[in-house]
C-alpha cells in the first residue's frame, strides 16, 4: 500500500514538472520607487520578460532607448544609439558609463540590506490577481541601521517563478556595483525558495503590476550584435 501510494506521488510530481517545463517563463510589469504610495515621488515602472532565470529581459521605462538582457549568467546592456542597436558587457559598461548602465536595470533589483528575519504570516492581500499573505521582512544596512518593510508573498507557482528571475537577475547586476555588497539578498532569496514563496509587494517601494504567464518568444532573449569592447578610458587618456 504505501509502496503504491509512493509511486502515485513519484507520478504525480513528474506530471507537475512537465507542466511547469511547459509553462515556463511569462512577461510582468512592475513598479518601484521611493514611496508608491506619495503620487508626488518618483518611480519607475519596468517590463520584465523571462523564459528561466537564466535568460531575462528587463525595459525601464525612464526615456531610455535601451534594455537590460540576462543570459548565460552574464548581463548584456543593449542600447539604440543614432538608430543601431548596440550591445555592451554590463560589467563593464558599468564602470566606464555608470549613470547610462544604472538606467537600463530596475532600481528594485539593487539593495545594500543585509537579511535579519523575516516573521508572519499577516493579513492576505490580493495584488495583480493573486493572494498573498503579509510578512515582515527586517534587514540592516552597511551603517548598522535596522528597517522593517512589509512583504507580501504567494505560493503561486507563476509568481515564484518571477521572482527566481528577479533574484538572479539583481545578483548579476549587483556585481556591477562596487558600493553593493552583492551577497546582500542571498539569504532573502534562500528564505524565499525555502518556504516556496514568490514577491507581489515590498513595502512601498515594489510592486508586482501584471503577470503573463505565456513564454515568450525565443527571439526575445537573443542579442541583436556581438557584445562590443570598449577601450580602457584611463589609457586613453593617460591615467
Amino acid at each position: 500500500m504505501l509502496t503504491r501510494l509512493y509511486l502515485s506521488f513519484l507520478v504525480a510530481l513528474v506530471a507537475l514538472l512537465m507542466v511547469g517545463a511547459a509553462q515556463a517563463g511569462g512577461s510582468a510589469s512592475i513598479v518601484a520607487g521611493d514611496n508608491l504610495n506619495d503620487p508626488g515621488a518618483q518611480s519607475v515602472r519596468s517590463r520584465i520578460e523571462f523564459d528561466s532565470a537564466k535568460r531575462v529581459r528587463l525595459q525601464a521605462n525612464r526615456g531610455v532607448d535601451g534594455y537590460l538582457l540576462v543570459r548565460d549568467s552574464s548581463a548584456y546592456a543593449v542600447a539604440n544609439l543614432n538608430g543601431q542597436q548596440m550591445v555592451f558587457d554590463y560589467a563593464q559598461t558599468m564602470a566606464q558609463f555608470g549613470g547610462m548602465a544604472r538606467s537600463l536595470a530596475p532600481r528594485s533589483l539593487v539593495t545594500d540590506g543585509r537579511f535579519v528575519n523575516l516573521t508572519g504570516p499577516g493579513r492576505i492581500e490580493t495584488i495583480a490577481g493573486f493572494t498573498g499573505r503579509v510578512w515582515l521582512l527586517t534587514t540592516v544596512n552597511t551603517a548598522g541601521r535596522e528597517r522593517q518593510d512589509e512583504l507580501v508573498l504567494t505560493s503561486d507557482p507563476r509568481v515564484r517563478e518571477l521572482t527566481d528571475a528577479l533574484l538572479a537577475t539583481g545578483r548579476i547586476v549587483a556585481h556591477a556595483f562596487p558600493e553593493l555588497d552583492s551577497e546582500a539578498n542571498e539569504q532573502l532569496a534562500k528564505e524565499l525558495r525555502n518556504r516556496g514563496t514568490g514577491l507581489l509587494r515590498i513595502g512601498n517601494s515594489f510592486l508586482l503590476e501584471r503577470l503573463d504567464p505565456v513564454t515568450p518568444a525565443a527571439v526575445r532573449f537573443e542579442l541583436p550584435s556581438p557584445p562590443m569592447v570598449l577601450p580602457d578610458l584611463g589609457k586613453l587618456f593617460g591615467r
